[in-house]
């Protein structure tokens, strides 16, 4: 029984590593060789930079379909969220290590700090790492507190995307 867990859970990483690999700093034309065809795609995000632009694409691997909402500044992929398009079905922690094995590009990712919180009936937080170029990944967990299994969503940012952000966040006032 042990070895068929195994097996299965090999077979999924390698589908995961193989179709969903995020892929940082891509062009749009290769993110769309990639995933496919985008949908939801905006323009002028408001970063006031050459090829500020949002697409979603859909990915299916083993059996689950995952919807990949990427930002793009000069024309280049600078921020991921990844999410199971089943609203009701989160990532699961080996997808998510899936994730960040596939968006390594021979550099080792660091786990930061988990901050977590939990009321009777659920568990949130988030898990952090960073890479050596600056690089960041977040996963967001929400999870039943009586589950000891933990899930969520994944984020994956460039050093690029951070800057942006937090300039516009100071901007609005949001930081």
């Amino acid at each position: 029984m042990r070895s068929l867990k195994f097996v299965a859970t090999f077979g999924f990483l390698a589908a995961a590593l193989s179709v969903c690999h995020a892929n940082l700093g891509e062009t749009e034309a290769q993110c769309i060789t990639r995933y496919g065809s985008e949908s939801d795609a905006q323009d002028g995000l408001g970063y006031h930079q050459v090829g500020d632009r949002t697409a979603t694409f859909h990915s299916k691997f083993s059996g689950v379909t995952l919807n990949i909402r990427i930002i793009f500044l000069n024309g280049r992929d600078c921020h991921e969220a990844i999410s199971n398009a089943d609203d009701s079905q989160a990532l699961s922690l080996d997808q998510m290590k899936a994730v960040l094995d596939s968006e390594r590009t021979g550099q080792d990712w660091h786990k930061g700090r988990a901050v977590f919180r939990s009321d009777r009936h659920d568990t949130a937080g988030a898990i952090a790492w960073k890479r050596d170029d600056g690089a960041v990944a977040t996963f967001w967990l929400s999870s039943k507190a009586s589950s000891q299994s933990q899930s969520g969503e994944m984020e994956l940012s460039t050093k690029q995307y951070a800057t942006a952000q937090a300039y516009w966040d100071k901007v609005d006032g949001n930081n």
